[in-house]
């Protein structure tokens, strides 16, 4: 998890996320810092510091009871002191092994059957957390706003797109603000748990193409000029916990539909606000929700197709140590565990250009989340995942590679999200960010 100093409100020194169009004006912007959250000193965590002072309490006991039982009690007390400072994967032992039991727990789980009118659309995600649903609020004369949640939270989805102008501006001519996002995470007492940008990226001419192709040879110059994307989608997911603003919801009548009108009036305002920051945005029905979410997992349409005409729902996901496949498309999940230092005046790349390159590998698909949320003390919090999507699993090796080659070219720190990929792929999606 990753912080950043809250962003003033001036242009010069806001921060940015990229947008539909791209996004950046020439000022400084903060640059993320890991979080050192709750059980934790210093680079140390609760657990690691549990297993040192076991270990020298063994010594000490020995120690006290017979200096002969030194020797013996040295072995458990070393094991203990490797189990605490030795990392796997950029983790502690302890926290590694916790992650291969999580992995097998799921993968019992998602032996069951998920529910017989769950949507063909919406099933990879099912499959990957059950408790997901999709409902629908109509409230006044509106549109109805389309939701997704588990019976803990809700979340509502905005689409946000470029305005249709002549000449598309560069990137970092016009960020999606991060201030304005921030914001929105109370409103009228209403406080939200977090507010999510996704990125959904496909790069053009499409990388299966042959390289003598006449599209490739034809979009060849313009891709290098410009870094266009062929699709560039673009969702704000704000996600409401009810327990943290048990106020605002009894005051819109208590229960779910309270907690529903509480997100719609966020969304809403969080969506007037894009709007007046020169975006198009739209609040998305629950079949748009639906849809956003199929696309953001590149989930097969002839699958899904298939499972509509026919009836049957075979599962259609799996997970491995690094992987994470849908139908026949493969997926690896990064976290974001360091930020370099971001805008032009700080001597950085803008933040819109990083995100570009970062999403602009030749694969089948790349997908960058940025969730927002109050941290201890009200101090912004920042979490980033980056997903990519090939066609094959040595499609999938290959963009690992070059992701990780770019990555480190720019001073990011990607921590591959080894037998949590189910997580990563949650965490990707336009649900609210990970929990």
């Amino acid at each position: 998890m990753v912080t950043a100093t809250r962003p003033k409100a001036s242009a010069a020194s806001r921060a940015e996320v990229p947008g539909q169009r791209g996004a950046g004006p020439a000022g400084a912007v903060p640059r993320p810092r890991t979080h050192q959250g709750a059980g934790r000193f210093g680079p140390l965590r609760v657990q690691q510091l549990v297993l040192v002072e076991v270990a020298a309490a063994l010594l000490l006991v020995a120690w006290a009871t017979r200096p002969l039982l030194l020797l013996p009690a040295a072995v458990p007390a070393a094991v203990l002191v490797l189990l605490a400072l030795v990392r796997r994967r950029h983790r502690p032992v302890p926290e590694w092994l916790v992650t291969v039991v999580e992995a097998r727990a799921r993968k019992r789980r998602g032996a069951r059957p998920l529910p017989a009118l769950t949507d063909p659309a919406f099933a990879p995600a099912a499959e990957c957390d059950p408790t997901l649903r999709t409902l629908s609020h109509t409230g006044g004369t509106g549109r109805p706003v389309g939701m997704v949640g588990d019976g803990t939270f809700l979340t509502a989805v905005l689409q946000v797109e470029a305005l249709d102008v002549p000449l598309r501006p560069l990137r970092t001519a016009n960020p999606l603000p991060l201030d304005v996002l921030y914001d929105g995470l109370e409103v009228d007492g209403i406080r939200l748990e977090s507010v999510q940008v996704v990125q959904h990226t496909q790069p053009a001419p499409a990388p299966h193409m042959p390289q003598q192709a006449v599209a490739v040879r034809s979009y060849a110059p313009l891709q290098a000029q410009s870094g266009a994307p062929a699709v560039r989608l673009t969702w704000v997911a704000v996600k409401l916990n009810p327990e943290l603003c048990p106020e605002a919801v009894a005051a819109r009548g208590g229960g779910l539909g309270g907690a529903q009108r509480s997100l719609v009036r966020a969304a809403h305002q969080l969506a007037s606000r894009l709007t007046g920051a020169g975006f198009r945005v739209t609040v998305l029905t629950e079949p748009e929700v639906v849809a956003a979410v199929a696309t953001s997992s590149c989930a097969n349409p002839r699958a899904t197709e298939q499972t509509v005409r026919t009836g049957a729902a075979p599962r259609r996901t799996a997970e491995s140590a690094r992987a994470w496949r849908c139908d026949d498309r493969w997926h690896t999940t990064y976290w974001i565990g360091r930020w370099p230092r971001l805008g032009t005046a700080a001597g950085g790349a803008p933040a819109p250009n990083l995100v570009a390159l970062l999403t602009s590998l030749p694969t089948l698909a790349t997908t960058f989340s940025l969730t927002a949320r109050r941290g201890l003390g009200d101090v912004p919090e920042l979490t980033g995942h980056v997903r990519i999507t090939g066609r094959s699993d040595s499609e999938l090796v290959a963009a690992r590679r070059q992701l990780e080659r770019t990555a480190q070219g720019v001073k990011v720190e990607l921590v591959r999200l080894d037998r949590e990929q189910v997580p990563g792929l949650l965490a990707t999606l336009p649900l609210g960010g990970a929990r």
